[in-house]
């Protein structure tokens, strides 16, 4: 079943980001950004920011462009990942990158960013 938050985001036109986990044995979650610096949550998300700055969106944008998040590969499967391990992904715009474990080092300064704004 697909979290209704991550449902609507995917049916909608991307903009602004999102990120949570997806797949394993522990519940999904969803955190999404609007580019208007409203968020929301879907699922056991961690955090309690109901609205992010236009300073706060900035740094994000930064960090998305100094770890290359446009180049990242869209699937990475890290070795040594257990298979019932939960993916993680992390939307900006419209391009989705999901990462199985943590062998990205670009996708977890990114994954931190979005993390700690949005405490």
């Amino acid at each position: 079943m697909v979290p209704l938050l991550l449902a609507a985001a995917l049916a909608a036109p991307q903009t602004g980001f999102a990120f949570g986990r997806v797949g394993g044995s522990i519940m999904p979650f969803t955190v999404a950004v609007a580019t208007s610096g409203v968020v929301k949550r879907d699922g056991p998300a961690p955090g309690a920011a109901k609205h992010l700055t236009k300073q706060q969106l900035a740094v994000l944008n930064r960090v998305a462009v100094e770890t290359q998040f446009t180049r990242m590969p869209a699937v990475t499967a890290c070795p040594n990942t257990l298979p019932d391990i939960a993916a993680q992904f992390i939307r900006v715009g419209g391009r989705t990158v999901r990462v199985h474990g943590r062998c990205l080092a670009g996708f977890n300064r990114l994954w931190a960013a979005l993390a700690r704004a949005t405490r």
